[in-house]
C-alpha cells in the first residue's frame, strides 16, 4: 500500500510540473516526485523476488480462470528422534505408503454454508467420504478464480479447525501406539507453511492446490521421548526414515514413502 500511495504522489507531481512556473520550484518537485516514484518501483521490486514462487498459482488464475481445481488443506506432524522423521502407514487402496502423520483440517458445514456457496466450493468425492472424513478441507472449488478467497477464509482462521492435535492422537493414541496417560498434554511449535502452485494430479481427474501447515511436536519430558522411541521396530505401522529415504520416495526395504512427505523437512 505504501508503494502504491509513493507511486500516484510521484506521478502526480510529475503531472503538476507541467504546469508549474519557475526553474527552481519545478525542479524541486520533479526530484522529489523521482524520489517517490524511484521508491515505488524498488518496493515492486522486492515483492516481486519475495512472491516469485506464487506467480505460478497467479498465471493459472488468469489462463484457466473458469475450470474447477481440486484443494487440499493439511496440517503435518515433524516427529524427529536422533536425526530420523517418524512415519505412519497409509493403509487405504488409492494411495498406500508411509507419511507424516497429520490430515486434512476440518471446517464447520453450516457457519460456512453461504460462503461456500457463494465460492462455488463441494467435498470432493473423488476418495469415498465416510464419518471420518467428513468435512474435510479436500474440496472442490468449481471456478479457480475463487482460490484467492477461499486461501483468504482459511487464513482467517475463521470457522474451521485451528488445533492440529486430533489427528495426532487419532493416529497414535487412539490406535494403542502411544500411551494417553503420557501424552495427556501434546506440545507443538508452528514451523511454516508449504503452498505448491496448482499442478496437474497424477492421480485425480482435474488440476490441484495442496496446502500445508507443518507444526514440530516438543516432547515435555523423558517419558514422552522415551515413549515415541519404543516405537521403532515395534509396529509395523510405524517407521523411522532418514532424510535421504524421504527424497529418494522408498525406505531401504523398498516400501513407498509417499511424495507429500518432504514437506516435513527443514528447508
Amino acid at each position: 500500500m505504501r508503494g502504491k500511495v509513493s507511486l500516484v504522489i510521484g506521478l502526480l507531481g510529475f503531472i503538476s510540473c507541467l504546469f508549474m512556473e519557475g526553474d527552481e520550484p519545478k525542479s524541486t518537485v520533479f526530484k522529489v516526485s523521482l524520489g517517490l516514484v524511484v521508491g515505488s518501483l524498488v518496493e515492486l521490486c522486492v515483492f516481486l523476488v519475495e512472491n516469485r514462487n506464487k506467480w505460478k498459482l497467479f498465471k493459472t488464475l488468469i489462463l484457466k480462470r473458469n475450470q474447477s481445481v481440486r484443494v487440499t488443506v493439511a496440517y503435518l506432524f515433524r516427529i524427529e528422534m536422533n536425526g530420523k522423521y517418524l512415519l505412519i502407514k497409509r493403509h487405504k487402496k488409492d494411495n498406500p505408503g508411509y507419511q507424516p502423520v497429520g490430515g486434512a483440517y476440518k471446517y464447520l458445514k453450516e457457519e460456512n454454508r453461504e460462503l461456500f456457496d457463494r465460492l462455488g466450493i463441494e467435498p470432493c468425492n473423488h476418495v469415498p467420504r465416510d464419518e471420518d472424513t467428513e468435512n474435510d478441507l479436500r474440496i472442490i472449488i468449481k471456478r479457480r478464480k475463487n482460490l484467492i478467497a477461499f486461501l483468504r477464509w482459511f487464513e482467517s482462521r475463521k470457522n474451521r479447525e485451528m488445533d492440529p492435535t486430533r489427528e495426532f492422537r487419532e493416529e497414535l493414541i487412539d490406535a494403542n501406539l502411544l500411551p494417553e496417560g503420557i501424552f495427556r498434554h501434546i506440545k507443538y511449535v508452528f514451523i511454516g507453511k508449504h503452498v505448491e502452485g496448482v499442478l496437474k494430479s497424477p492421480i485425480y481427474p482435474t488440476d490441484e492446490l495442496r496446502y500445508a501447515d507443518i507444526y514440530e511436536l516438543r516432547t515435555e519430558n523423558d517419558a514422552q521421548k522415551h515413549a515415541i522411541l519404543d516405537l521403532i521396530n515395534r509396529n509395523e505401522s510405524i517407521y523411522f526414515a532418514t532424510p535421504d529415504e524421504i527424497r529418494n520416495g522408498s525406505t531401504v526395504r523398498g516400501e513407498r514413502i509417499l511424495p507429500h512427505t518432504f514437506k516435513i523437512l527443514p528447508r
